[in-house]
């Protein structure tokens, strides 16, 4: 079987939108740095709650609008759709607001919280044939098309056991330890999580053990996903310790590996089932490295938007709500309390 990354989508074939952000932080810069650079999509307006930062956001972007609410940019006739990287506990508000104003979302991960939320937003975004997205950009990845093409293939058989690790010491980033911005389990392990989707499907059991601070937060999780084809995933997240950034999948035939670290652009390894084991391997060598993958998703969301779409092919809504339930189930069972 030869390894070859599928054609993604050119972004000059698809339309430019006219982007609005919400909560210009730290990953909406990363957002719009990638997306000026590697797409023709438009970051057209700002707006921040904290006295200034639009206005130097505006700046630094070159942002032609930099506005002085939430409200005034979601109801402005020149933004398509909006962004929306506020701290988690937001993202319920402002997509709603965002929605409201026939706008169409893209929710950063997680989407919020709450499997409840989630489901309303996305009710909110069908009624309204607008499109709503969660921000998982590991999906659309010139790996994860392969990774697809080479389950949907068959040639490995079915698949049996799946590891993935995201454990990086994170005690110097405040939000993550701090009630609605984020968790380890939501914020860092939802990448092992929807990986685990990918390969597996949903599991029907969820088992976790792991750290909770004193404030209540979740530090580390050790989780293991059973499936009702008899699969298992072993998954272990953590701000704490740091590990290699890996996830594999070993199938009746054969292993496919993604090379670390496995959310951002990588490669992918297909490997036989001996101790002494042959492989094939590809690597990403584009221009597009580390987050600068964010630019693949505004590319597809622009795709589905021009195509009417209201909920992405490869993530979909039932495949978001899904993941944000496994880790709300490992919160509850460590007794973690994150918002």
């Amino acid at each position: 079987m030869d390894l070859k990354f599928p054609a993604v989508t050119n972004p000059e074939s698809v339309p430019a939108l006219r982007w609005g952000i919400i909560g210009p932080g730290g990953i909406a810069k990363v957002f719009m740095a990638a997306v000026q650079k590697h797409t023709r999509q438009q970051i057209h307006a700002v707006a921040s709650r904290t006295q200034g930062l639009a206005q130097s956001i505006g700046a630094e972007f070159q942002i032609p609008l930099v506005l002085d609410s939430y409200e005034e940019l979601v109801a402005h006739p020149e933004v398509d759709a909006v962004y929306i990287a506020s701290h988690m506990k937001d993202h319920f508000e402002h997509a709603m607001l965002a929605l409201g104003a026939n706008k169409h979302v893209l929710i950063e991960k997680p989407i919020t919280y709450q499997p409840a939320e989630a489901r309303e937003i996305f009710a909110t975004a069908r009624s309204r044939g607008l499109l709503a997205m969660e921000a998982m950009w590991t999906r659309y990845l010139p790996q994860s098309y392969l990774i697809r093409e080479l389950i949907a293939s068959g040639q490995l058989g079915d698949p049996e056991l799946l590891t993935a690790s995201f454990a990086t010491d994170n005690r110097a980033i405040p939000r993550l330890w701090q009630k609605g911005g984020g968790g380890i389990a939501y914020d860092m392990g939802i990448y092992p999580i929807a990986i685990a989707q990918q390969f597996l499907g949903n599991p029907t059991k969820v088992t976790a053990r792991g750290q909770v601070t004193e404030a209540g937060m979740d530090a580390e999780s050790h989780v293991i996903l059973e499936y009702q084809s008899g699969a298992r995933a072993n998954l272990v997240m953590s701000g704490i310790a740091s590990l290699p950034i890996t996830a594999s999948c070993s199938f009746e035939k054969g292993l496919i590996l993604i090379d670390e670290p496995f959310l951002a652009p990588s490669g992918i390894r297909l490997r036989d089932k001996e101790f002494y084991f042959s492989e094939k391997s590809i690597r990403d060598t584009s221009e597009i490295q580390g987050h600068e993958g964010l630019s693949y998703q505004a590319t597809e969301f622009a795709r589905y938007v021009a195509e009417g779409r209201t909920e992405s092919p490869v993530h979909t809504h039932e495949d978001t709500v899904a993941n944000i339930e496994v880790a709300l189930e490992i919160t509850t069972q460590l007794g973690a309390s994150p918002f």
